[in-house]
């Protein structure tokens, strides 16, 4: 791949990603504030922390997913471009997304958001770093969905 098939491929995944991860970022840090203030327990907000990201990010991509199918079907009547926006969007989402979040959300988030304020001191920061960690993997496997769902689509 050359330099600027690179950069652009980057700037693709920037746009896409970003305004998702910022949303995410935000449901992380402030279901795992919550939860560890209710509960005190780092178990308990490293899970709702990965619940806070999750319904962040994925409310982000349904809304997106949705508009574009629903938009990309005007031609159809309207029961037959609810279920195709339907179709298309839970389809788009499993590909680009399934891989990616069953061991993002089973295995190395919670494990991740687990250990970091264990190991940092400040919690805050040690969820935020954990939540990095986190997403370099995820990201490495949405992003193979993603280009495998744009070859196949």
């Amino acid at each position: 791949m050359t330099k600027s098939k690179l950069r652009r491929k980057v700037r693709e995944w920037l746009l896409r990603y970003l305004p998702a991860e910022i949303i995410a970022t935000v449901g992380a840090l402030s279901g795992a504030g919550a939860a560890y203030v209710l509960s005190d327990s780092l178990a308990v907000a490293a899970i709702a922390g990965t619940i806070g990201e999750n319904v962040g990010y994925y409310g982000y991509f349904a809304v997106r997913e949705v508009t574009r199918h629903y938009l990309g079907n005007s031609q159809h009547p309207p029961l037959r471009r609810i279920i195709l926006t339907a179709y298309k969007t839970i389809r788009d989402m499993v590909v680009e997304f399934g891989p990616a979040e069953f061991f993002d959300s089973f295995v190395f988030r919670p494990l991740f958001m687990f250990l970091g304020p264990q190991l940092v001191p400040n919690f805050v920061l040690g969820i935020f770093l954990g939540k990095i960690a986190a997403d370099l993997i995820f990201y490495t496997l949405a992003i193979i969905g993603y280009e495998l769902r744009k070859r196949w689509s």
